[in-house]
């Protein structure tokens, strides 16, 4: 039986989320292989599900110590399988990792969100984040306590009879030559600050890379939304992209 065939196996048999983390911190799974697994073309996707008008600028933010570097790898953000996997293959975290402010944790607020898992996401010049399949972990890890004896969805790869759970870039400056963001089998580019961009996470490969001279922030999102009709409507229509404006978060 060959390290797949043996992940598959224990895979089969997560019922809890307490499983599901118990099994991908497993040190002897082939994470890597596992999630690369579920990654699936015809059900691929990502689309703007969303815009924000008169963000902040956050170029300033961005000279603060990351809570990790792009270059470093972290227990925080993979697990022992996927650091094993990391280190042969010699990637590093793929961005520099910052707790979001405040004034940062109100778009969440505003587009929605529930008390969600929000990162803000820089890729320096220089850096790449290699190929992978979400599987939403550190939403699931910061839940540990509330979730671990909800039944698991193996199919949707989240809580059972929970909302549906959503991750989100949000573009913090506008693309600028030589960032690349791939999801397979197309790449997103030229975006604007203030686009938000929904992808479908669990079956979306996906990879990234800074070649320019500027950084490349983002603000990652996951998790449930109070209403999630204007990005169905979006992913169905690009002509029906709601437009959010920050102010509105105190109105």
């Amino acid at each position: 039986m060959t390290k797949l065939e043996q992940t598959m196996k224990i895979w089969n048999n997560v019922n809890t989320v307490d499983d599901f983390i118990n099994f991908i911190e497993n040190p002897n799974i082939d994470y890597m292989n596992w999630s690369a697994s579920f990654a699936d073309s015809s059900k691929s996707g990502y689309w703007i599900g969303a815009r924000i008008e008169n963000l902040p600028d956050v170029s300033h933010l961005l000279d603060n110590n990351p809570q990790i570097k792009a270059t470093e790898l972290s227990p925080t953000t993979m697990t022992s399988s996927e650091l094993e996997y990391h280190k042969n293959f010699n990637f590093g975290n793929g961005y520099d990792r910052h707790i979001p402010t405040q004034d940062l944790m109100k778009i969440a607020e505003l587009l929605g969100f529930e008390d969600p898992s929000a990162y803000l996401n820089n890729q320096p010049p220089a850096t790449l984040m290699g190929r992978h399949v979400d599987c939403i972990t550190c939403f699931l890890h910061e839940r540990t306590e509330e979730l671990k004896n909800q039944k698991f969805d193996r199919v949707r790869r989240q809580p059972q009879g929970s909302k549906n759970v959503w991750r989100c870039f949000v573009a913090l400056d506008d693309w600028h030559p030589g960032q690349i963001v791939n999801f397979e089998p197309n790449f997103w580019t030229h975006w604007k600050k203030g686009d938000v961009l929904f992808f479908n996470w669990q079956f979306t490969a996906h990879s990234t890379a800074n070649t320019g001279v500027h950084n490349r922030p983002f603000l990652k999102i996951t998790g449930t939304m109070k209403d999630d009709q204007f990005v169905l409507d979006a992913k169905e229509n690009q002509n029906k992209i709601k437009v959010f404006n920050v102010p509105e978060i105190n109105s």
